[in-house]
C-alpha cells in the first residue's frame, strides 16, 4: 500500500511539474576573430526529446535515457558541435569554426512524445562576423527543376580539401568525395515543397569547413498548384478578396451613371 501510494504521489509531481523552456542563451553578436560560442537551453520540463535547430536545419539531438542519448549532424557554418553539459534542468553546447553562415535564427524544441504529449519552443537570433572563407567555384546548376528532373553541379575546391553536397541544408552523403553532383530531384529530398531548391558545394580540410558556395533554383509547379507557403496563400487570397470588395461596387456604380 505504500508503495502504491509513493507511485502515486510520484506521478501526481510529474502531472503538476511545469513544461518550460525557462532560457535560451545564444549570443546575439560573434565578433571577428572570435571562432566559437556557448549556448545554452535551460527547461523545466519532464521530456523525452530534445532538438537544437538552426533555421529549418537540426544539427543536434538529446534522448535522455537512450543508449547514445545525443547525435549531432553536419550544418554549413559550423565545423564542430560539442557537448558541455545535458541534463535534466539545461543542454549546454559548445559551437566551433565558425563562420559566417552561422548567423541564423537558433531554436531549442522539447517534448514529450509519450502521453501526456507536450511541446515547447524558444527562439534566439545569432549574428556572426567577420569570418570570412574562401568560395570554391560551383557552376552548371540550372535555373528551375520538377519532379524526376536530373540535378547536376560541379564544384571545383582545393586539391586538398573533400567536397561535401547539401541540397537545402542536408548533406548528400552518397556524394562525398565527388566533384560533381548528380541526382533525381524528388520532393522526398526536401522538407515540405519549398518555393526554391538551394545546393551548396562545402570544401572540408581535416573535417573542419574550409570554404562553402552555393546556388539556388525555382521548384517548378507542374500540377497548376500553388507553391508557396500557406501563410503567403492567406495574404495572396486575403488581398484579393480586399480589392473585391473596394472596386466591384465602384465599377457597378459607374456602369449605372
Amino acid at each position: 500500500m505504500l508503495v502504491f501510494a509513493l507511485l502515486l504521489l510520484t506521478s501526481i509531481m510529474v502531472e503538476a511539474r511545469t513544461f518550460n523552456i525557462t532560457h535560451l542563451i545564444v549570443p546575439e553578436v560573434v565578433p571577428p576573430g572570435q571562432e566559437e560560442v556557448e549556448i545554452e537551453c535551460r527547461y523545466d520540463a519532464n521530456f523525452t526529446l530534445l532538438n537544437w535547430f538552426k533555421e529549418p536545419n537540426e544539427f543536434f539531438r538529446y534522448r535522455p535515457g537512450r543508449a547514445p542519448s545525443t547525435r549531432s549532424f553536419p550544418i554549413l557554418g559550423i565545423g564542430r558541435v560539442e557537448i558541455v553539459a545535458c541534463g535534466p534542468t539545461a543542454c549546454r553546447l559548445k559551437l566551433g569554426s565558425l563562420t559566417e553562415e552561422a548567423s541564423g535564427l537558433y531554436r531549442c524544441d522539447i517534448e514529450r512524445d509519450v502521453a501526456p504529449y507536450k511541446f515547447a519552443t524558444r527562439k534566439a537570433y545569432m549574428e556572426v562576423h567577420g569570418h570570412e572563407h574562401r568560395k570554391p567555384l560551383l557552376e552548371g546548376f540550372g535555373e528551375e527543376f520538377g519532379e524526376g528532373d536530373e540535378m547536376r553541379a560541379f564544384c571545383r575546391g582545393d586539391p586538398d580539401t573533400e567536397i561535401r553536397w547539401y541540397i537545402n541544408g542536408h548533406e548528400v552523403e552518397e556524394m562525398r568525395g565527388s566533384t560533381t553532383l548528380k541526382r533525381k530531384s524528388s520532393r522526398l529530398i526536401f522538407l515540405g515543397i519549398p518555393p526554391m531548391v538551394t545546393v551548396q558545394c562545402a570544401e572540408y580540410k581535416f573535417g573542419k569547413l574550409y570554404g562553402s558556395n552555393q546556388e539556388k533554383a525555382r521548384w517548378k509547379d507542374v500540377n497548376g498548384k500553388d507553391e508557396r507557403p500557406q501563410e503567403q496563400r492567406n495574404d495572396s487570397n486575403s488581398i484579393t478578396m480586399y480589392y473585391l470588395f473596394v472596386y466591384l461596387p465602384c465599377i457597378y456604380f459607374l456602369l449605372k451613371l
